[in-house]
C-alpha cells in the first residue's frame, strides 16, 4: 500500500470515530437510521436539539454518513454500516446486562413461586396444586428464566 492511500485510509478512520465519539451526533445517525428519511425540523425534535446552529454543525459533522434529498436526511452506504454497528452494540450492552443479572432474575422468580406455595397452604388450597403444579410452573419458569438469560 501506497504512502498516500495509508494516511487516506487512517484519515477517514479517525474521521468515522471522531464523529461516532459525540452522542448526539450518534442518536441523530439512530433517527436517521429508524425513520429512512428524516427532515432538519423532525431531527431537532426527536434528539431534543436547542437550537439550529448546534443542529446544522452536528449534520455537517455527519457528512460522511448522511445525505439530504428531497428535504429528507438519509443514510450513506457507509452511515448504514455504521447505524448497524450501533443496533449491534446497543444490543450487546442489553445481553451483557442481561447476562449479570441472570443469577438475581432466577432467585427473585424462585422466590416468588415459594412465597405463592406458601401461601396457597396457607390458604388450604388443593394439595394437587400446592404438591404437583405449583412446583412443575415454578421449575418450568425458573428454566426459562436461566435459558433467556445464557
Amino acid at each position: 500500500m501506497e504512502e498516500k492511500e495509508k494516511n487516506e485510509y487512517k484519515s477517514l478512520e479517525q474521521e468515522v470515530f471522531k464523529t461516532l465519539d459525540h452522542q448526539t451526533r450518534r442518536d441523530i445517525l439512530r433517527y436517521i437510521g429508524e425513520k429512512k428519511g428524516i427532515t432538519f425540523t423532525e431531527i431537532m425534535k426527536a434528539g431534543k436539539i436547542p437550537d439550529s446552529p448546534t443542529l446544522s454543525y452536528h449534520l455537517k459533522t455527519l457528512s460522511p454518513f448522511i445525505e439530504q434529498r428531497n428535504g429528507k436526511y438519509h443514510l450513506t452506504p457507509i452511515g448504514k454500516d455504521a447505524y448497524n454497528l450501533l443496533l449491534r452494540t446497543t444490543t450487546y450492552n442489553k445481553l451483557a446486562l442481561f447476562q449479570k443479572k441472570r443469577y438475581g432474575a432466577t432467585f427473585g422468580n424462585l422466590l416468588l413461586w415459594g412465597i405463592a406455595m406458601i401461601s396457597a397452604a396457607y390458604l388450604e388450597a388443593d394439595p394437587i396444586l400446592i404438591t404437583v403444579i405449583f412446583p412443575f410452573l415454578a421449575f418450568i419458569s425458573s428454566g426459562t428464566i436461566w435459558q433467556l438469560f445464557k
